[in-house]
C-alpha cells in the first residue's frame, strides 16, 4: 500500500464525505401560486434536495410527520424515497413533478410554474435530484433518516452556498452547469455536516462507526484503497488495537465482521467501475484478484449478479 499523501484526511467522517461526487443531477426552479402539491417519484440510488428561497413549503414522506420548510431551509431526501412537496399539508396533488409542463432552460435545468401565470407566487424553491460516483456514499445514505432538515441561516457556509447555486442555475453562463454541480456537491456535504452538528445523537450505523476513533480510521482506509489486500491484523494496526479486540469492536459498531465489510466495500467499488465501462479484467486487477473467474465468482456471490450483466445493463 502506498504511503498516505499529506493531504489525505485523518478524520474518517471527513474522508468519507470528501468522496461525495455527483455523476448526474437535475435541477428545477419551482414557483407556486395558490395551494398545490407535487409528487417526487421514487428514483433508485438518488438523493433529492429542496431549498426554500421564499415562502413556506411542507415536505411529506409516508410514515413521517410533515416537515415545515421556511425560507432558508434545506431538506435532503436520501435513497430515492418518493415524497411530496406542498404549500400546506393535504394540499391538492397536481401530479408528478417530472411529468408536469415546465420550461427547459438546458438539459439539466427547468423552470416549473404552478398556479395562475399572472398571480404572485409566494413560494419559490430550488429542487434537485442527484446521483453519486462513489459506491461508499450508499453506506451513508442508507443510515440517514428519511428527511434531513437543516436551517441554512444557522450555518454560514450553507447560507453562502444557497444563493450561489441558485444564481448559477437561474443565470446560466459558460461552464455554469459544471459549477452548479460542484456547488451542489459541497452543499450536500455541508448539509450532512450541519445535521450531524445539530443532532449528534441521531448518527447511527455507518455514520456512528465513522465517528468511532478506532473503527472509523479502519473504515476510511478500506474505502480509500478497497483493492489493497487487507487483513484483520492490518486493519487492527490501523486502529491501534489488538486483533481480537478490533474484531469484536468492529462487529459491535458496524454490525458485520471486518473482513465481510472489506468484501462488500470492494464489490461496491467494483460495481462503480463496471458501470463506468471498465473491462472486467481491469476491475478484477484493480481489486486484487488474480483472474477474472475468481473476481466474477466473488462479485456474483456478494451482489447476486455477474460483472458482465452489470456492463451489459449499462450499455443497453
Amino acid at each position: 500500500m502506498s504511503t498516505p499523501m499529506p493531504w489525505e484526511h485523518s478524520d474518517a467522517l471527513t474522508d468519507a464525505l470528501y468522496q461525495l461526487r455527483m455523476r448526474g443531477a437535475f435541477y428545477s426552479w419551482t414557483e407556486v401560486a395558490g395551494d398545490a402539491a407535487v409528487a417526487m417519484p421514487q428514483f433508485a440510488d438518488t438523493l433529492s434536495f429542496h431549498i426554500v428561497a421564499r415562502g413556506t413549503a411542507h415536505l411529506e414522506v409516508d410514515g413521517e410527520e410533515p416537515h415545515r420548510l421556511d425560507a432558508g431551509a434545506l431538506a435532503l431526501v436520501p435513497r430515492g424515497i418518493g415524497h411530496r412537496v406542498a404549500t400546506a399539508p393535504g394540499a391538492r396533488l397536481l401530479g408528478r413533478a417530472d411529468l408536469l409542463p415546465q420550461t427547459m432552460l438546458g438539459e439539466a435545468f427547468s423552470v416549473l410554474r404552478l398556479g395562475p401565470i399572472d398571480a404572485e407566487a409566494p413560494l419559490a424553491m430550488l429542487c434537485g435530484v442527484v446521483a453519486f460516483d462513489s459506491p461508499a456514499v450508499h453506506d451513508m445514505l442508507a443510515v440517514l433518516p428519511p428527511v434531513v432538515h437543516v436551517e441554512s441561516a444557522r450555518h454560514p457556509v450553507m447560507a453562502a452556498l444557497v444563493p450561489l447555486l441558485a444564481g448559477e442555475l437561474r443565470d446560466p453562463r459558460p461552464g455554469g452547469e459544471a459549477v452548479a454541480t460542484r456547488l451542489a456537491d459541497v452543499l450536500v456535504v455541508e448539509t450532512v455536516r450541519a445535521w450531524l452538528a445539530d443532532q449528534p445523537e441521531s448518527a447511527s450505523g455507518w455514520l456512528a462507526a465513522l465517528r468511532d476513533p478506532q473503527v472509523g480510521s479502519a473504515i476510511a482506509a478500506i474505502h480509500r484503497d478497497p483493492g489493497h489486500p487487507w487483513t484483520l491484523e492490518g486493519l487492527a494496526r490501523r486502529a491501534a488495537m489488538s486483533r481480537s479486540g478490533f474484531a469484536a469492536r468492529f462487529t459491535s459498531v458496524v454490525g458485520m465482521p471486518a473482513m465481510a465489510y472489506v468484501t462488500t466495500a470492494r464489490m461496491r467499488s467494483a460495481h462503480g467501475m463496471l458501470t463506468q465501462g471498465r473491462s472486467v479484467a481491469a476491475v478484477a486487477a484493480a481489486h486484487g484478484y488474480g483472474s477474472e473467474a475468481a473476481f466474477s465468482r466473488a462479485f456474483a456471490r456478494t451482489t447476486g449478479e455477474t460483472p458482465g450483466r452489470v456492463r451489459r445493463t449499462i450499455a443497453a
